[in-house]
């Protein structure tokens, strides 16, 4: 009997600190939470089209719609002080390159990039800067935490932080 309550009394030792273990286990990117990540970002040519400030690293809400889908994705799992280079094709990013987003438009101010200047009009390319573009991130994850219910509220605005190296939203 004494041996019997032993066991028993050892089992549930092994439990309790199977939970405790558990329970402490390092955090990990997912939905609903608030990361904070360093990155850079290079286009194949090794040029940075982005990068955070040193001092103040991108923070985002997983799942909020704040960062390329491609690149949110490949961050789920990762812990705080994990690594990762991340490829995302263009199709994935920004979009393929779109021949039709080039108009002519009579001359005059806009806030496009001017493709082609002719006599009477200009070309204007209305493609994001980055579309057709393969991006790669070099990522750290600095901090995991659990959003609060202000930040997981439908209309709240997105955690602080610098811009997002990739604003969602293709065209």
């Amino acid at each position: 009997m004494l041996r019997r309550m032993t066991r028993t009394a050892s089992r549930f030792a092994l439990l309790l600190l199977a939970v405790a273990i558990v329970s402490c286990a390092p955090a990990t990117v997912q939905e609903k939470k608030v990361v904070q990540i360093s990155y850079t970002g290079t286009l194949a040519d090794g040029s940075v089209f982005s990068q955070s400030d040193k001092d103040k690293p991108l923070e985002f809400l997983v799942g909020g719609g704040r960062i390329i889908p491609a690149l949110e994705k490949a961050l789920v799992g990762l812990k705080v002080g994990d690594k990762k280079k991340i490829s995302v094709k263009a199709a994935d990013a920004y979009g393929d390159y779109d021949k039709a987003a080039l108009q002519e438009v009579p001359n005059g101010p806009y806030p496009v990039k001017i493709a082609e200047v002719k006599e009477k009009t200009v070309v204007v390319d209305f493609n994001h800067p980055l579309a057709g573009k393969d991006l790669t991130f070099d990522v750290v994850v600095v901090k995991i935490r659990d959003a609060t219910a202000a930040e997981l509220a439908p209309a709240a605005p997105q955690a602080g932080g610098n811009p997002a190296p990739a604003e969602t939203g293709k065209k």
